[in-house]
């Protein structure tokens, strides 16, 4: 079932909804009234009582001045002792109204249905007493004053100039004169702590105690007396003493009314607030839906909210939330200088006002749409937590929650998620009373409405915790203090974080992350071409920060040029191989979030690593988990920026953007090679026609594969080669397949497997070439004879064999061994030896053979760094080796 927006079902008084109001229309004032200089509201009878909601509480207290003053029955003197702010000027309006100007306002229904059991009555007279309106030197006393509305001015007029109680028997003539008649006093205790200095105060005790026992004793006479209560920091240690003592002089003969109780604030303020609320029906159907809502949500909401007495509550307050009112009326209503209805009249007037002109798509108005960028409602809220808090709102609610709604986009931006937390965790963050605050249950029940996303709270929160200054988190609470959270303190950590922490930080990441490959070597960071050799090998040199590309499509002249220059250049001489070596930079537009991110990290660990700041529990195990998710985010957003490939083109450098790594994606190296793969830029196989297409000019009939594999790895525009094996791979299948044949040593191969080693410097011949030298060639007897190679004069060769062959020159070897196994110490310039003499007559014998090799080496000058990575360590890596153990020392 749809519902309808609150708008279109309830519509406000029309100064209202024209943001017309003034504020003194919510500062009722008996006195003003009196005089009349208040409002038409509270001085006009008939609009008064329109716009009044008679309560329980109210409609006893009129019942028992009438019954006073018809009957003689009732209580003669009544307290109206509630808390400040708690409707008692209210309940005075409305007794001196309907008392005052009866025959105006008997016609209204709520007044007709009150007076059903007083047909009789025509009204009475009144008299006011108002202490903040009084002048203690100059104006009248107060008995002086109700004697003089009355008429009867000169029973008192000698009392009123000495400052004199007249005592009981002129009070009761008084009132016998006056007939049926109500007194209101009203801001007592203010008079009496002004009139201090000009009247002994025993004078006003000894007139409050003779008028109560003249109006006790008059049949149709009653006294309603207001008395605040709670703190009065306002007042002296002398006031609360007379205060205590009005008290015991009334305190036998009062009668105590609270003119509010419960859920009829709801109908003050809807009454006060609306011209029309609409249909119920609407109002039960929101309640349904809401009471619907609760019910499915379970355990994630406050028990009280799944209950039937809770629909009805929110039936009671539409188009309010009672969460809204609820807030208002008992948290912010417990500050001291909050005047409880009438403040939370003011502010709902104004709260009300903006959202119609808004047109906020809800079916009730909630906390969490309280629009604290009007300068008037904030004006309201700030008054009573101070200035200082003014900062707070700018800050987190005003400025950084918009901002994750507008980064995180969809429902963030549509519904305001983060705005809307921030607000409602504000509002309820201030209490006079201890309870501050609030949880994610409560926080579902200020923020949802049927249709509002449900899922991605806990998400919007998170991100709140992450980004603003002033929300603190204690157990699940969450709340604003004026104290800067632990985000401020990291975001003054990361402005002291220096450039170079930030550098030295990156390329300890990007060494980690750069792990060896057997592929493909790493350079980071060179400085000149020299640091990057010029060998055969595949090469990656990662560039340093300050080069990026815009988009991985246009170079700085600082990119262009170095890069450039370690393409063309190798040292002082120009590169040979120049498709070996790639380039790998920075994407321009991805490096801010990378220094960001880096500079979190660094800010993380030195506010981990400082024993001096005193943190909460909390906030160190906030800070724990902060600094594990930057650790872990770090590498995919160093891959993020590092994306640029470049390499040597046929028209020049080439870039290439890698795009956006996947999740959990942390090997760069890896990723390079991938990617210059896809873009057939390093080749893991090639098709044997490929050689002749690409290595073989019209006029070439042989060419070793040494000269071969060089083209590949030289010739702009050519893919290059992972390594040898893609090549010797290719001419085996080339020879088997005719493609071209292959001439090793003196042996020529076509049309054949080739079981045995190809050596680099075998040569690939053309097919009419390789089939014109297979025939020439003598064919191999049946059983192939080998001779050991002698060894040079002087070899100190120490061979220790397993099964050592006879001594002789010439050796048939048996039929009838299966496996050799040989461990022996080689001269180093004999090696050669063992690939022809050794390892090529076992594999003709179709041998699988495993060769590992030990080498220790000791130079008394010592080896340089770039021979043991730039050639011996590549070295065994090209040939695919695999090392067990390297030690240096």
């Amino acid at each position: 079932m749809r519902l309808d927006p609150w708008w279109q079902v309830a519509t406000p008084h029309q100064d209202i909804r024209n943001k017309s109001f003034s504020e003194a229309v919510f500062a009722a004032d008996l006195g003003d009234v009196q005089n009349p200089t208040a409002p038409s509201d509270y001085r006009d009878p008939r609009l008064f009582f329109t716009k009044t909601y008679l309560t329980e509480g109210l409609k006893s207290l009129l019942n028992n001045i009438l019954k006073r003053l018809c009957h003689g029955s009732g209580d003669p003197v009544i307290q109206l002792q509630t808390p400040f702010g708690g409707g008692k000027t209210h309940a005075l309006l409305a007794l001196y109204h309907l008392v005052h100007s009866y025959n105006e306002v008997r016609h209204l229904d709520q007044i007709q249905a009150l007076m059903a059991a007083y047909p009789n009555f025509q009204g009475a007279k009144v008299a006011i007493f108002v202490g903040t309106k009084a002048d203690p030197i100059h104006g009248k006393t107060p008995w002086g004053a109700i004697a003089e509305q009355f008429g009867l001015y000169s029973l008192v007029q000698e009392h009123d100039s000495k400052r004199v109680s007249p005592g009981t028997d002129v009070l009761e003539r008084m009132l016998q004169t006056a007939g049926p008649n109500l007194i209101l006093i009203d801001e007592l205790l203010e008079y009496v702590v002004k009139a201090a200095q000009v009247m002994p105060q025993g004078q006003i005790l000894a007139f409050l105690q003779e008028l109560s026992q003249a109006v006790a004793r008059s049949s149709h006479s009653v006294v309603v007396l207001t008395l605040p209560t709670g703190l009065f920091e306002q007042f002296d240690a002398n006031a609360a003493q007379m205060l205590t003592e009005i008290q015991h002089v009334y305190g036998r003969m009062e009668s105590i009314y609270e003119p509010v109780k419960g859920t009829e604030l709801y109908e003050i303020i809807r009454k006060r607030l609306f011209e029309s609320l609409g249909d119920t029906n609407t109002h039960r159907a929101v309640a349904d839906a809401y009471f619907q809502l609760y019910r499915e949500l379970g355990s994630e909401v406050p028990a009280e909210v799944t209950g039937t007495e809770y629909r009805d509550k929110i039936q009671a307050a539409y188009p309010f939330h009672p969460e809204l009112l609820d807030l208002l009326y008992e948290r912010w209503g417990s500050f001291p200088t909050f005047q409880r209805t009438r403040g939370v009249l003011r502010l709902l007037a104004q709260i009300v006002g903006d959202l119609y002109e808004l047109k906020t798509p809800a079916p009730l108005i909630h906390s969490s749409m309280v629009n604290l960028t009007s300068p008037a409602i904030r004006g309201e809220f700030i008054r009573y937590i101070g200035t200082e808090y003014d900062s707070v709102i700018s800050a987190d609610v005003l400025h950084k929650a918009p901002e994750i709604d507008k980064e995180m986009g969809s429902e963030y931006a549509r519904y305001g998620i983060a705005k809307a937390l921030a607000t409602t965790i504000f509002l309820y963050s201030f209490s006079g009373s201890e309870r501050k605050g609030m949880t994610q249950p409560e926080l579902r029940v200020a923020l949802f409405y049927p249709g509002f996303p449900l899922n991605i709270l806990g998400d919007a929160l998170d991100k709140l915790e992450d980004r603003l200054w002033y929300l603190h988190v204690e157990r699940r609470h969450y709340s604003f203090k004026n104290q800067p959270n632990l985000n401020r303190v990291i975001l003054e950590r990361q402005s002291a974080i220096r450039d170079d922490e930030i550098r030295n930080l990156l390329k300890a990441k990007l060494q980690e992350l750069a792990t060896r490959n057997t592929s493909l070597s790493s350079y980071l960071w060179p400085g000149q071409p020299s640091d990057v050799p010029d060998n055969r090998a595949l090469k990656l040199a990662i560039l340093s920060p300050e080069y990026r590309e815009e988009g991985c499509s246009e170079s700085s002249a600082a990119t262009a040029s170095f890069s450039q220059t370690l393409i063309d250049r190798a040292g002082t001489a120009p590169r040979i191989y120049r498709n070996t070596l790639f380039l790998l930079v920075v994407e321009a537009a991805s490096y801010p979030p990378l220094e960001r991110q880096l500079r979190l990290v660094l800010a993380l660990q030195d506010i981990q690593d400082n024993a001096q700041l005193l943190l909460t529990d909390s906030n160190k195990a906030d800070l724990k988990r902060r600094l594990q998710q930057a650790q872990d985010d770090l590498p995919h957003i160093i891959l993020t920026a590092y994306r640029c490939v470049g390499w040597h083109g046929p028209s020049g450098l080439t870039w290439k953007d890698m795009g956006i790594p996947t999740i959990g994606q942390n090997r760069l190296i890896e990723r390079v090679l991938q990617f210059v793969k896809q873009e057939s830029r390093v080749l893991s196989h090639i098709s044997p026609g490929l050689i002749l297409d690409k290595a073989f000019s019209d006029t070439d009939q042989e060419k070793s594969l040494e000269d071969i594999y060089s083209i590949f790895l030289r010739t702009p525009g050519l893919p290059c080669l992972e390594n040898e094996s893609v090549l010797v791979e290719a001419v085996r299948e080339g020879v088997k397949s005719g493609i071209f044949g292959l001439r090793q040593d003196d042996r020529v191969f076509f049309k054949e497997d080739i079981l045995s080693e190809i050596p680099m410097h075998a040569y690939v011949l053309k097919p009419e070439i390789a089939q014109q030298q297979k025939a020439e060639q003598t064919p191999p007897t049946e059983q192939e004879t080998f001779t050991y190679p002698e060894l040079p004069m002087g070899s100190t060769a120490d061979m220790r064999v397993a099964a050592p062959p006879q001594s002789s020159t010439t050796t048939t070897v048996s039929t009838n061994t299966t496996r050799l196994y040989i461990q022996a110490d080689v001269p180093w310039d004999q090696l050669s030896l063992i690939l022809s003499g050794v390892i090529r007559p076992l594999r003709q014998n179709q041998a699988d053979i495993k060769l590992t090799i030990e080498i220790q080496a000791t130079s008394q000058n010592g080896f340089s760094r770039m021979d043991l990575d730039n050639k011996v360590r590549e070295t065994l890596s090209q040939i695919g080796a695999t090392v067990h153990r390297w030690e240096e020392s």
